[in-house]
């Protein structure tokens, strides 16, 4: 085994920033390789960020990159939609970043990334299902899932089933114009995962401090060396930025520019006396899904950029949405509310891999609306460029961090692992 860039003076191999679905994924595979891993974030526990919650649905066929033409053309119709499942208040870094997104979607190499970023989804499923097999995953269930439409679709999906059809699988649904079955899909809930993970990072030697704040990245000439947090510097071999949108500013510290957007998204739960689901379904005109979960039924959707935190208002949006399909939504028990802001980047796609710019430092971020079903194959392509091995997964070339930072560094080399320490406070 050949790790790139460990120091031997490190207190630990490796730092990981953010504890969420993909930092949390990305210390646990990187612990499971008998790697010294530390996990910062500056939450107080599990689920402060963005992974508190979303729609908890793994749905690989689903995953596309956020700007495609065919989203771009129904975008008018989701802003002008009531309640609007699209809201944009443009700011001043909006002006840039909205248009480019816009290009992104007709650039000459986009059909190749939207089929390489499936393929990367339905890898990244196969993990989640080992990581079930494991007992790391305690909440996954294959389900499968429907896709509802309220009027008969234009272009009918192969195989749509009938209004009876639909009826004779969830017959808590509203009268419906028939559902696209979809077979391949899981329900996970997102902190149980997230928990599992920094439990299993654990047993396997990571340490993991919550309430720590990283202030600075720590650098000697180009390359990262560590991070400093409170007045305490700790010295890593490598580092990995997972926080999100809040990766951007510590990204610039070492010359990268990560050109991230929050999009808003809500969620709203709600307990019934009876589940009256057996599968998540999609509200195809509304942008909507409804997720059954163990102990309440989920509703999530929006998507905004530029706007303010509407939780209560936006959230009986989405529940009046919801019970069109599902009526017994409409009375029932709100048991949480959510809102939170999902990395976005100007291409749609992620940031993920090591930096040619800054030797040392792995980005993990910018995974939109797919943080959750992209964390166990984000977690190993960084991995597969820390420790080379047997069957490494390199990083792709369209996810690359440095590609929005120009005059980027050759690639670094790789070197041997230190032994593993124990982190000094």
């Amino acid at each position: 085994m050949i790790s790139r860039g460990i120091d031997k003076r490190a207190d630990c191999d490796c730092i990981v920033i953010g504890a969420g679905a993909v930092g949390a994924a990305t210390a646990f595979e990187l612990a499971d390789r008998g790697l010294n891993v530390t996990v910062v974030d500056r939450a107080p526990s599990i689920g402060g960020g963005c992974s508190y919650a979303n729609a908890a649905l793994i749905a690989p066929g689903h995953v596309t990159p956020l700007a495609t033409p065919a989203l771009l053309r129904e975008a008018p119709k989701q802003m002008l939609s009531r309640p609007p499942s699209v809201r944009i208040r443009p700011n001043r870094p909006l002006l840039t970043w909205l248009p480019a997104l816009g290009v992104s979607a007709f650039a000459a190499e986009s059909g190749v990334i939207r089929r390489e970023l499936q393929e990367l989804a339905l890898e990244s499923a196969r993990l989640h299902e080992a990581l079930a097999q494991r007992g790391l995953n305690p909440t996954l269930r294959k389900t499968g899932a429907l896709d509802v439409f309220s009027h008969r679709p234009r272009r009918p999906p192969a195989g749509l089933l009938s209004p009876d059809q639909v009826h004779d699988m969830e017959p808590a649904l509203a009268r419906t114009e028939g559902a696209a079955f979809e077979p391949e899909e899981w329900t996970v809930e997102s902190q149980s995962f997230v928990r599992a993970m920094l439990e299993g990072a654990a047993d396997a030697g990571a340490h993991v401090q919550f309430s720590t704040t990283v202030d600075q990245l720590v650098r000697e000439g180009d390359r990262v060396v560590g991070v400093r947090s409170g007045g305490r510097t700790i010295l890593a071999g490598h580092v990995v930025l997972a926080s999100g949108v809040d990766s951007a500013p510590l990204a610039a510290q070492a010359g990268i520019r990560a050109p991230l957007q929050g999009g808003r998204g809500y969620v709203i739960d709600f307990r019934l006396p009876d589940q009256p689901l057996s599968r998540p379904v999609r509200l195809k005109e509304r942008r909507a899904v409804i997720t059954p979960l163990a102990d309440r039924v989920r509703v999530s959707g929006s998507l905004e950029f530029g706007t303010a935190a509407e939780t209560i208002q936006r959230t009986e949006a989405l529940r009046r949405v919801a019970a069109e399909a599902l009526p017994q939504l409409l009375d029932a028990e709100v048991i949480d509310r959510w809102t939170g802001q999902r990395p976005c980047t100007p291409d749609g796609v992620p940031m993920i891999g090591p930096s040619r710019r800054a030797t040392g430092l792995d980005l993990a971020t910018g995974h939109g609306m797919w943080g959750l079903i992209l964390a166990p194959v984000t977690a190993k392509i960084i991995a597969d460029s820390v420790v080379s091995a047997p069957g490494s997964m390199p990083p792709p070339t369209w996810t690359d961090p440095d590609r929005f930072t120009r005059s980027a560094a050759r690639p670094p080399h790789s070197l041997r692992p230190s032994a593993p320490r124990t982190l000094m406070a």
